[in-house]
């Protein structure tokens, strides 16, 4: 009898101790995140500054899990941009990718660097110009832009416990 009421007590006792999951999910610091732009990014239409969009591309996977499904927000902003000038002179554009929003209301930090420098003709539409026509001096040179769907890789800052 003793022993039935001491397995009770301990079946009782156990009861109020039961072991709760406290494994977090937790997406490291250097994870890649593959985001795509939302519309078409021009050096000419951007300046310093602006917020560009972007949305998550490919799902994040943890642990054989997906933890953040494709079409998450992101964003990022316009640190350098310029239009193609006369003379062949080449567009810019530069941005950083700094967030990624989860559905949860939770922000990540992200960190990367896009430039686009298209390669210019300027000396060559110079030279051209003298000798041929001057009007190819009114040439401008290539725009900077992304298209839409445009994949970019970008990094998590820090740690970051997603629930």
């Amino acid at each position: 009898m003793k022993s039935i009421l001491f397995a009770l007590c301990l079946l009782i006792s156990s009861a109020g101790f039961s072991q709760t999951d406290t494994t977090k999910t937790v997406l490291t610091e250097g994870t890649v995140v593959k985001v795509k732009t939302v519309t078409e990014l021009k050096g000419s239409e951007l300046k310093v500054g602006d917020i560009v969009n972007f949305e998550l591309a490919q799902p994040i996977i943890i642990n054989d899990k997906i933890v953040v499904n494709p079409g998450a927000k992101a964003t990022g902003s316009v640190t350098s941009a310029a239009g193609s000038k006369a003379l062949g002179k080449k567009g810019k554009l530069e941005f950083s990718i700094d967030y990624l929003y989860l559905p949860g209301g939770k922000t990540v930090k992200l960190k990367s660097s896009v430039a686009a420098n298209v390669k210019g003709r300027g000396a060559t539409t110079a030279a051209v110009s003298v000798l041929v026509s001057p009007l190819g001096l009114l040439w401008h040179g290539q725009q900077a832009k992304f298209p839409p769907g445009t994949v970019f890789s970008a990094y998590v800052d820090h740690d970051t416990v997603l629930n």
